[in-house]
């Protein structure tokens, strides 16, 4: 049994090449079909699941031992995409058992995201097992790995600080925002212009709390219907000075070649609510809000070198919890493929159970034929003093060839007691319960 992953993200390949590897969903599902769908009586894998986001595409799998992986997959991913592999090859990582666990569990706790510790990533591994489990694709193997690497995701998030802290604009904003404000269920949100990271930046503090929104826009259709879509309401550029004494938190981002927030404008609006201050975040580049309103008092203005900066500060902080995160991670890999390794022993348990349980019964039957007509407590005691013995006998291998699996090193005494006790040549109960429970 191979255990694998195979893929590539945004380290090893463009953009333009993850978009054509991408798996939309409608064809996911057709994927994990073709995939562990047997052709010629063979599939090409056992277990299989696709992580496919905007910055990675992977598939983990199981396959026959013998399989080459890489080559198979190359092809099914020409076929199934109708693009060359000359174009994503030479992009490709593939990864085998402990290295392949590893990486889920890194991806899962955002090691491997594009920005450390995002929590996305979590919710993405999630999807990927639920859909894969949904289309059989993903069996005990798979489910028992993506499980440990969910795990690890989550203990990761709680137990270091690699997912806390502002890592981009807009969460910066709300993290200054709390400092200021403390909880944010009173605070309205002003937004000036309808750029995309300002736009972000009000939902997120909508998201954390805030409660609702203005909007003051050129184009007053415009920023009416955005104030439609959260609920909130629309100001036009006249009326701007209202619109700054109602709200608590600025954002403005604007095309404007200049200023559009001046010093009065700001003054106005904290001469009639003296006793509330005015956080104002400036996304704009050139500048939306005039420097002299930083020097009014209750005004508190960042731009987006300050934005930055302590989003700068914040990735330091997470790339300092590193370190604490592999160790939780190596814990998670350790238990699964101590299960995984034990997966080889088992058939062979299985098979030498059975081998010893067909002996004894042919001993028991004619030692019963020999002692003649029985009582029927003396019969099921003579059958339960042997299955006593065999499970005695058979305590000292299993506990062997368990503790070897967990090294991962048992290759040498499965084949030796196969071998010693005539297995090989004895129907093989223990992978035909394997394949049952696959």
């Amino acid at each position: 049994m191979q255990l694998f992953s195979l893929g590539l993200d945004y380290t090893t390949a463009p953009v333009d090449v993850r978009e054509q590897l991408a798996f939309s969903p409608e064809r996911l599902a057709e994927a994990l079909q073709k995939l562990t769908t047997p052709t010629h009586g063979i599939p090409l894998l056992q277990e299989a699941a696709i992580l496919s986001t905007c910055n990675r595409v992977e598939i983990y799998g199981v396959a026959e031992e013998g399989v080459d992986v890489a080559h198979e997959l190359v092809a099914f991913l020409e076929w199934f995409h109708d693009t060359d592999r000359a174009l994503f090859g030479p992009c490709l990582a593939v990864r085998y058992g402990v290295e392949a666990a590893h990486h889920l569990c890194n991806t899962a706790s955002g090691l491997n995201s594009m920005v450390l510790g995002e929590p996305q990533i979590q919710g993405q591994v999630r999807e990927a097992i639920e859909r894969a489990r949904a289309q059989g694709a993903a069996k005990r193997v798979l489910d028992c790995m993506f499980r440990h690497a969910l795990s690890a995701g989550k203990a990761v998030r709680s137990q270091t600080d690699i997912s806390r802290h502002a890592a981009s604009v807009s969460h910066a904003a709300v993290e200054l925002a709390r400092k200021l404000f403390g909880p944010l269920e009173h605070c309205r949100v002003l937004l000036v212009g309808s750029g995309e990271m300002s736009t972000l930046a009000a939902r997120n503090l909508l998201d954390n709390g805030a409660r609702d929104l203005l909007v003051v826009n050129r184009s007053f259709a415009r920023g009416q219907e955005l104030a439609e879509h959260f609920s909130g309401q629309a100001f036009t550029f006249d009326d701007l000075p209202e619109a700054l004494a109602q709200a608590d938190i600025v954002i403005s981002s604007t095309a404007a070649p200049h200023a559009v927030i001046f010093h009065h404008h700001v003054a106005e609006a904290l001469a009639r609510r003296p006793e509330r201050p005015l956080f104002l975040i400036d996304l704009a580049v050139p500048r939306d809000i005039d420097a002299e309103v930083a020097a009014l008092p209750g005004a508190h203005v960042y731009d987006m070198d300050d934005l930055h900066a302590l989003v700068n500060a914040n990735l330091e902080r997470r790339r300092n919890a590193v370190e604490a995160a592999e160790l939780l991670i190596s814990q998670e890999v350790d238990k699964f493929y101590a299960w995984f390794n034990a997966l080889e022993v088992q058939p062979t348990l299985v098979d030498l159970r059975h081998w010893m349980d067909d002996v004894r019964k042919a001993e028991v039957e004619r030692t019963l034929r020999r002692l003649g007509d029985l009582p029927p407590d003396v019969q099921k005691a003579i059958d339960a003093m042997s299955l006593a013995l065999i499970n005695k006998l058979l305590h000292p291998p299993t506990t062997r060839l368990r503790q070897e699996a967990s090294q991962g090193d048992c290759r040498a005494y499965v084949d030796t007691v196969r071998a010693l006790f005539g297995l090989d040549g004895y129907p093989q109960y223990g992978s035909q319960i394997g394949e049952a429970n696959a």
